[in-house]
């Protein structure tokens, strides 16, 4: 809680974070995030659609295309089991 001012909106700027519940369609390989809460109110009561790819101990989540700066980009968020 010591961060300078600069430094909070950095990362808070950097941050993006949401929580509720999921659908998911194996079938074509997406899941969508049901959106209760987020840092973003815009996203509140919203549906993420994120494509994922399940292989052994990973799992990557991925977002469709997106504009970022005026470029095309896409998140990606991996997790890896350790135990």
């Amino acid at each position: 809680m010591r961060g300078a001012a600069n430094e909070i909106e950095a990362s808070y700027k950097g941050c993006i974070s949401y929580f509720g519940s999921y659908e998911e369609d194996r079938e074509n390989g997406f899941i969508i995030h049901l959106v209760a809460a987020s840092l973003f109110p815009n996203m509140e009561g919203s549906n993420q659609i994120r494509m994922f790819d399940l292989s052994g101990d990973r799992l990557q989540l991925r977002t469709p295309p997106f504009k970022l700066d005026g470029e095309r980009a896409i998140g990606i968020l991996q997790w890896t089991r350790i135990g």
